[in-house]
């Protein structure tokens, strides 16, 4: 007898991740749902949900064929909608992406060893539509009529630094407009609305540098989950699709020829997504240029830097060393009371990254 119920016990977690280890796979960070199969007390397949991402669909080997991932993911896009959630995505092998479109998920982009489906609206292809018409109406109110290549940035800036203004205005001796993703999903410890804030007024005085949020397909938890857990084991294939959705899909459709990234001497993931995309962004008409950090006291400024000394004991105290690493505008929200949760949050080593 087949029974489709929820993953809630400890035996039931236990087995799920067995099942998943056994397919080389993690249990999925965040997932607040879980799914399985069972057949007579046997555990078939599972499948979980975080958030608005379907991740952790895996059947049995003996099971396979028999219907069981349609049938766990059918029911999981349902629980989704009846928690109000209508659009979902799904980060899944190259060799199971076919499945998954015949149950009526679309594409979004697909690298050689992973794809990104999706279902539900808005979908990729409405997603960038609104996207260009926000560039093009932003580009006609700029101060310069000349026409050039457009470049792009995706940044974390968590918090927004001197090395982030760095990376920008180089990046604009290169282009004649700069688009400034501001990663969406909120998983850092200075909140996206915060981020996002802290750039747009960082930026105040580059009229050229248009700042706007990445959305769900460039450094997000469904195309880049690896960036996120700091997890090396499959960082190379999370960057290689991410870095192929910028290429195929935003690019193309932004019209943008070059992105910009800065060196990472320090992170691996980091370093390995910087790697991808000087590989396959070329493959695809779109150039990747580098750009060396800038330093402090013979120091790369980095945000992770920044981080730690607003968790020590006395944040007032690293006044001068902030000043040295964070424009004007960050330093004025770092020093405000604002800051309250985030420094607590901070100091509890909680949501750091």
């Amino acid at each position: 007898m087949q029974e489709f119920r929820e993953i809630i016990t400890r035996r039931d977690h236990a087995e799920a991740r067995e099942l998943l280890r056994a397919a080389g796979l993690d249990a999925p960070e965040g997932a607040a749902f879980g799914l399985g199969c069972y057949e007579d007390g046997f555990l078939g397949g599972v499948g979980f949900l975080a958030g608005n991402i379907l991740c952790g669909i895996c059947i049995h080997p003996s099971r396979r064929g028999a219907g069981l991932a349609a049938g766990i993911v059918s029911r999981l896009i349902q629980h989704a909608a009846a928690q109000g959630r209508h659009k979902l995505l799904l980060f899944t092998s190259a060799a199971e992406m076919p499945k998954f479109q015949e149950i009526g998920l679309k594409l979004v982009a697909q690298s050689p060893h992973a794809a990104l489906l999706e279902f539900g609206q808005p979908d990729c292809a409405a997603w960038l539509e609104d996207m260009r018409g926000v560039l093009q109406e932003q580009r006609q109110a700029m101060p310069t009529a000349a026409y050039g290549q457009t470049g792009a940035i995706v940044m974390n800036a968590n918090p927004f630094t001197l090395g982030h203004l760095h990376l920008v205005r180089a990046a604009l001796q290169r282009c004649v407009y700069l688009c400034v993703f501001v990663v969406e999903e909120d998983a850092s410890v200075f909140p996206f609305d915060v981020r996002l804030a802290l750039v747009r007024q960082g930026l105040g005085q580059e009229p050229r540098a248009i700042v706007l949020p990445a959305g769900p397909y460039m450094v997000s938890r469904a195309s880049f989950p690896s960036y996120f857990t700091g997890k090396t084991a499959h960082s190379r294939i999370h960057a290689e699709l991410d870095s192929t959705i910028f290429a195929v899909r935003i690019a193309k459709v932004l019209d943008i020829g070059v992105r910009f990234v800065g060196q990472e001497p320090s992170c691996e993931v980091t370093a390995r997504y910087n790697a991808a995309l000087k590989e396959i962004l070329p493959q695809h008409g779109v150039v990747c240029v580098e750009i060396e950090r800038l330093s402090s006291d013979t120091h790369a400024i980095s945000a992770s830097r920044v981080r730690e000394l607003l968790a020590g004991p006395d944040a007032d105290l690293a006044r001068d060393d902030l000043r040295k690493l964070v424009p004007e505008t960050t330093l004025g929200f770092v020093q405000s009371d604002a800051m309250l949760g985030i420094r607590n949050a901070l100091r509890k080593h909680q949501n750091i990254y």
